[in-house]
């Protein structure tokens, strides 16, 4: 009832899952609810009668390569069949326009190629609330045809949208696959269809499984304003390729959608819809323009298909490459930067340290291990198990982390990387992927005291893919030290304990009990630890911690060292006041009294000295809680030396560095008095005066 309006306090409407025809750009997502003033301003269009239904949706096949989704398009569209039809390169994109509850829909068939070196790129055409055909070979096995790889995928990008598993080939041999366990375990399985593009058999069956499906998305006939449909018929109809997201506001204002809010859902609509392409809330692509799909599918894929690429260059390209393979009427020279940087984007390629300038496709790199990949010495562990592992992550791993790669080794499925400081490598490590077992493997060699760190780094970028990839279940496991044989340890299940105060683990078999604060030690700083499990630690412990970093960045920013201690002890506000300009050698001057000897040095720290000595400062408080945790009674002697023992030559030289000019005094500011600095500033001396 429109009185709803009118009520004084009213702060949010969620009318989310209700049978509305109203799109869920304008009702909210599954994140968010819509906001009340767009649900009224639309339904004051609704009732004006400036609205119209969208009848139209999106359908995409997916599946391994060689599996006959092509040939479905074409017996379900035009019922024809070719024996002889190629392989899809990349991504083919058309029209069906179909028959639905008396209504003329228009779906657009998004048809995926199915080779790995294409699965990279699909995950940012794969949309919610569309309809999903998983297409496999009934010769081949399960795991073959990969299912479970491809329900994850959906799940993971197309949220709960319906899908129907097309068995096809069914003329050489039925479907064998576990379809109760599928559908228990994927509930969005609607139907599992068997079908012969070259018998025609099933093809109807599967034709009226796709309608009913299509009838039964809402999205289908929401209605929405005539400005909207305005903008829309604008953007199919240019004949640019794609244009700036300025002129697409543009475009909304000369259709009277002036609110940002508006223009955003529309846009997201249309890319649902697969008309045009903007990545607006992706993290990676949000930059970009608004563009016309094909033209970036056609594009990037005929990079990726070329054969010179994936065999004699594997996976180098140059520019001039780009205008040996793009058409140049529809990717001028002009246009060719643009699309390296948005394959720059997907993550797909990196430039090359050279010139002339070079670009490696990380998805192009020849499968074999090189030789050059083994590791002396010990070695630091630590693995990824996942439930379903995409092709794309270790290539946008390599394409990520390109800047440390070591002696330019990597392969299609790993990359050798280093970690240096001051030009000297200090740790190096590779990083493998097993797609069969869908583990990828970390080792890391070289210092003790850096691996740790370097760890950290690896995993930060992991941790940035497996965002960008919902809902995809993903497991850390770290060895059980000198027993290389035996199964890693779930290492959520070691943090686990740790918090719950058990300090050893007992492996039965092995006959072992495992020290597991000390096994974490070696993979996470303690207070990392704590600070990850979300305010789970003492809070008055926290606070410590960070009010400790805080006021050493208030320390290191006092830049006013005494010189004469004894007129530093008396000094008042007032006294301080005088001191009001420098002389020649930028010391302050008393102007008060003209007989005073008294002068300073002021230490003028730039930003990244104090930067180091924060750092400093929270390392050597990190290091000495350990210590007091495990030994609360360790000697002064006995702290100094463990923080010896576990900072790295690079940290002493920061920290040397960072103080620079200034003294004991300057000491002393930086590093307040308390239970753990009191035995930092000692070793923070030490670095000043090394021979003593």
């Amino acid at each position: 009832p429109e009185a709803i309006e009118s009520l004084p306090k009213l702060k949010e409407l969620d009318l989310r899952e209700n049978p509305l025809p109203i799109s869920p750009e304008i009702l909210g997502s599954s994140d968010e609810v819509g906001s009340v003033k767009d649900i009224f301003n639309y339904l004051r269009l609704f009732h004006s009668g400036e609205v119209q239904p969208l009848n139209q949706a999106k359908l995409l096949l997916i599946g391994q390569g060689s599996v006959g989704k092509t040939s479905l398009i074409e017996r379900l569209i035009r019922n024809k069949y070719d024996k002889n039809q190629p392989q899809t390169d990349g991504l083919n994109v058309e029209t069906w326009n179909v028959w639905v509850n008396s209504k003329d829909i228009r779906l657009n068939v998004w048809d995926f190629g199915g080779q790995e070196i294409y699965h990279a790129t699909h995950q940012f055409f794969l949309t919610k609330r569309s309809l999903y055909l998983l297409v496999c070979n009934c010769r081949t096995s399960e795991e073959e045809n990969r299912i479970e790889y491809w329900l994850k995928l959906i799940e993971s990008f197309g949220g709960q949208s319906p899908v129907i598993i097309v068995g096809n080939k069914k003329d050489e041999q039925p479907l064998d696959i576990n379809r109760k366990a599928l559908r228990e375990k994927y509930p969005n399985i609607q139907a599992i269809i068997e079908t012969s593009c070259q018998d025609n058999i099933g093809i109807d069956e599967l034709r009226t499984a796709i309608f009913q499906q299509i009838a039964n998305l809402k999205e289908v006939y929401d209605l929405l304003p005539l400005s909207w449909f305005e903008v829309k018929q604008q953007l199919e109809s240019m004949n640019e390729d794609f244009i700036t997201y300025r002129d697409y506001i543009g475009i909304c204002y000369k259709n009277e959608i002036p609110e940002g809010k508006d223009q955003d859902q529309l846009i997201d609509l249309l890319h649902r819809l697969g008309l045009v392409l903007n990545f607006r809330d992706h993290p990676i692509l949000k930059d970009t323009n608004v563009l016309k799909p094909n033209w970036v599918t056609e594009g990037i894929y005929a990079l990726l298909s070329d054969e010179n690429l994936k065999t004699k260059a594997q996976g180098i390209f140059t520019p001039a490459d780009l205008t040996r393979i793009l058409n140049p009427a529809r990717y001028p020279t002009d246009r060719h930067v643009y699309l390296i940087d948005l394959m720059k984007e997907f993550e797909l390629c990196f430039a090359l340290e050279c010139k002339p300038e070079k670009y490696l496709i990380a998805g192009l790199l020849p499968k074999d291990q090189p030789n050059k990949t083994e590791l002396e010495g010990e070695t630091l562990e630590f693995q990824y198990h996942y439930k379903v592992l995409p092709e794309s992550i270790i290539s946008r791993f390599i394409v990520n982390t390109h800047e440390k790669i070591h002696n330019q080794v990597y392969w299609r499925s790993g990359v050798m990387l280093q970690y240096e400081e001051y030009k000297e490598i200090y740790n190096i490590a590779r990083i493998k992927s097993d797609p069969e077992d869908k583990k990828i493997f970390i080792t890391i060699s070289g210092r003790k005291k850096t691996r740790r760190s370097f760890l950290g780094i690896l995993r930060e970028f992991f941790q940035k893919i497996h965002k960008s990839l919902p809902n995809l279940e993903i497991t850390e496991w770290v060895p059980v030290l000198g027993y290389p044989k035996y199964p890693p340890l779930d290492y959520q299940e070691l943090l686990g304990l740790e918090k719950m105060k058990v300090v050893e683990y007992p492996i039965g078999k092995l006959n072992i009990n495992i020290n597991i604060p000390q096994l974490l030690d070696g993979y996470e700083l303690r207070e990392s630890r704590r600070k990850s499990q979300k305010g789970d630690y003492d809070l008055d412990d926290r606070t410590a911690y960070e009010d400790m970093l805080d006021i050493t960045k208030l320390a290191v920013s006092r830049e006013i060292n005494i010189h004469n201690k004894a007129e530093a002890s008396t000094m008042t506000e007032s006294y301080q006041s005088k001191y009001d300009q420098r002389n020649a050698n930028n010391q302050f001057v008393d102007t008060a009294q003209s007989g005073s000897n008294v002068t300073f040095n002021q230490t003028n720290y730039t930003p990244e000295q104090k930067q180091s000595l924060a750092e400093a400062a929270a390392e050597i408080q990190n290091l000495l809680k350990q210590l007091d945790e495990t030994n609360p009674t360790a000697t002064e002697s006995e702290q100094i030396a463990h923080l010896k023992d576990n900072t790295t030559p690079n940290f002493r030289k920061r920290a040397l560095s960072a103080l620079q000019g200034g003294t004991e005094a300057a000491i002393d500011e930086f590093l307040l008095e308390n239970k753990f600095l009191k035995v930092g500033k000692a070793v923070i001396k030490g670095y000043l005066q090394p021979d003593k």
